[in-house]
């Protein structure tokens, strides 16, 4: 690490039941409204220097109502549309 004091957490949320949206970072608000919509998902913390990108898993955690879904309907990205 850097030395410097410009840590950030970030929450990952990872599951098969967010579809393409597994993988993503999410609010802490995000993850309360999302406890209710998913029946589980992995939730992992990391500490990213904001100055020089170092990294460190800090925490994971489950979340949801224990409700089994599908995920949801894959949507086109920008990224399918224009490569």
């Amino acid at each position: 690490m850097c030395g410097r004091d410009e840590l950030a957490n970030l929450n990952y949320v990872f599951g098969d039941q967010l579809g393409q949206y597994s993988g993503r970072i999410k609010s802490s608000d995000e993850l309360i409204e999302m406890q209710s919509q998913y029946g589980e998902f992995t939730v992992r913390v990391v500490e990213v220097c904001t100055h020089c990108g170092w990294n460190h898993m800090i925490s994971t955690y489950l979340l949801g109502d224990g409700v089994r879904r599908r995920p949801p309907r894959r949507q086109q990205t920008v990224e399918d549309i224009y490569g």
